[in-house]
């Protein structure tokens, strides 16, 4: 999924939902970092509250919107293909 896309289908979606990454467990999205190759937006779950929508948005003003979501791995990033929404929270997978 690139950054445009999601952006583009979460406009209206309240900016307080927050994000989450979707595992057996969801885990909260707690920062992003570019990647190396710069067409990469890594999202990363930590400890701490998880990011709402609105921060997000706020912190991929400069990414270039065709670059592409990743969510960290242990060895590699995993390709966020699309996301849904429960109770409150927007589950990337």
């Amino acid at each position: 999924m690139r950054l445009i896309d999601f952006n583009l289908s979460t406009i209206d979606l309240h900016p307080a939902l927050k994000l989450y990454w979707e595992s057996t467990t969801p885990l909260p999205i707690t920062d992003l970092q570019v990647g190396a190759d710069t067409h990469q937006l890594c999202l990363l779950s930590g400890d701490g509250p998880a990011l709402t929508l609105d921060q997000f948005r706020t912190r991929c003003q400069q990414v270039d919107p065709q670059t592409n979501l990743f969510m960290a791995g242990d060895t590699e990033p995993l390709r966020l293909y699309g996301y849904r929404l429960i109770s409150h929270k927007i589950l990337l997978g």
